[in-house]
């Protein structure tokens, strides 16, 4: 008898895991992702640029702007911010986009991606849909990080990036099905060909690091919605390709030159949610630990930036082809999203006011212009060293070296802020959930119901978890 294929084996996983095998330590994190995603879906509607276009693209397909009747098993789900019920793989594709529209999501370095975006967004549609519990909705989150995540390290994350491609668009797919596979009640043969289904659907491409394009931020809103689509078409008995991700046509085989499946043997419940950081600063985690040590360095020294002459800023490869290549265009940030991937643009903020949040980043796109923070970001270099480059991606170091007119400041940060070595605290996940949700003019108390049930998000029952996640909308 022939060994399963790898689309059987995560299927299996995903089917067969049960609530009881999550610890209260995956949970616990599993409610405060969920937390930081809700932030971000309603925050990111309100301030991103890109909201008003995706918003309308989906309402023409639909022909209408949804409706705020029905009731969750409906076949239906809610785009969040807005309270609108719409299909489901719309309420996915919707809440997706949005919570990755900010770039402020969390990351799993290992697999150098963002799964909550595509996973979450999957998951909370698919369980509206099916009036899923609460506890299946937490396992389904769980099981989703698991294949996305894992998927995302065998693929081989500089062998994905070096075909350019986008591992939380093409890996976000298949974690995005594993939990809607979940919810959805399907057969494990049914999942592995959900998973065949995708194995034609994975996409996303680099290529909007070009203009900055807001391509990035449809990406896991397209991997959640292609991660229903699939569903839907295997519980309907669509018949998906055999080996998707292993054969020889399959998605090692097309989408890099290095893969490693042996990652894929023996995935372990949870732990990929555990592995993963949320983010303090609105912008490519490649530079969240520069501008944590440029900060510290800047406060410590009190640094005059006026004074600076020269930042040398030492990244993983693959953080210099994001954030630090073609140098002359990183220093001359154009738009919010070239913002969000420029370390030069990154340390003249963090040297010059020591702050870079969302409420920094944000004022900041009106001075692009500026002469001094130009002049900053024309002292930036940013290279790779083997000091970084051969620890990554277990380790998303930082180094960097400050020159002034007078002196010379250096610091080298392993784990940056929000990593599960220094992770956010709650009450840090809490503050930055409610700066979002207030941007997106939440009330207080719909605010504090949310937080309420994310703290307990695996003993919530189906009306409260109704009422205070899918009842965010302003």
């Amino acid at each position: 008898m022939s060994e399963p294929s790898i689309a059987a084996r995560l299927a299996a996983h995903a089917v067969e895991t049960t609530p009881a095998e999550l610890t209260p330590e995956v949970t616990d994190t599993i409610g405060k992702v969920t937390l930081d995603w809700l932030g971000l879906v309603v925050g990111g509607e309100a301030i991103a640029g890109s909201t008003e276009s995706v918003t309308a693209g989906m309402q023409a397909l639909t022909g209408d702007t949804g409706s705020s009747n029905g009731a969750p098993g409906d076949g239906r789900a809610t785009v969040l911010p807005t309270g609108e019920r719409v299909a489901p793989d719309r309420a996915a594709l919707l809440n997706g986009t949005y919570a990755h529209s900010l770039d402020f999501d969390d990351t799993h370095r290992s697999s150098s991606s963002h799964p909550a975006a595509p996973v979450i967004a999957a998951a909370m549609a698919a369980a509206e849909a099916t009036n899923s519990s609460a506890s299946e909705l937490t396992t389904a989150i769980a099981v989703g990080y698991d294949v996305a995540c894992r998927m995302g390290e065998a693929v081989n994350p500089d062998g994905h990036y070096g075909r350019g491609f986008h591992i939380t668009a093409t890996c976000g797919t298949f974690g995005a099905t594993a939990a809607a596979g979940r919810l959805w009640g399907v057969s494990v043969e049914e999942l592995t060909s959900a998973f065949g289904i995708n194995g034609s659907q994975v996409a996303g491409s680099l290529q909007f690091l070009e203009n900055g394009a807001w391509n990035k931020r449809l990406h896991p809103g397209l991997a959640a919605s292609r991660a229903i689509e699939a569903v839907s078409l295997a519980a309907s008995g669509f018949r998906g390709s055999e080996k998707p991700i292993e054969g020889t046509h399959g998605f090692f085989a097309g989408y890099t030159d290095d893969p490693i499946p042996s990652i894929l043997d023996d995935i372990q419940t949870g732990d990929a949610v555990l592995e993963t950081a949320l983010k303090p600063y609105p912008c490519c985690r490649y530079m969240h630990a520069a501008i944590d040590a440029l900060i510290e360095l800047a406060t410590t020294h009190d640094i005059d930036p006026a004074t600076v002459t020269a930042v040398s800023v030492d990244l993983p490869a693959a953080g210099v082809t994001l954030t630090g290549d073609p140098i002359d265009r990183k220093q001359r940030p154009q738009n919010f999203v070239d913002c969000q991937f420029s370390m030069p643009f990154a340390a003249a903020l963090a040297l010059s006011g020591r702050d870079v949040g969302l409420a920094a980043f944000r004022e900041a796109q009106s001075t692009l212009d500026s002469p001094a923070r130009k002049e900053l970001m024309d002292t930036v270099s940013v290279t790779t060293t083997d000091r970084t480059r051969s620890r990554f991606p277990e380790v998303w170091a930082a180094g960097v070296t400050i020159e002034t007119e007078t002196d010379s400041y250096e610091r080298f940060t392993e784990y940056a802020r929000g990593e599960p070595e220094n992770p956010l605290t709650w009450d840090e996940t809490v503050a930055k959930f409610e700066e979002l949700a207030t941007a997106a003019a939440i009330d207080r108390e719909t605010q504090q119901a949310a937080i309420t049930v994310c703290q307990e998000l695996s003993n919530s029952d189906r009306e409260t978890v109704t009422e205070s996640l899918y009842g965010i909308c302003r």
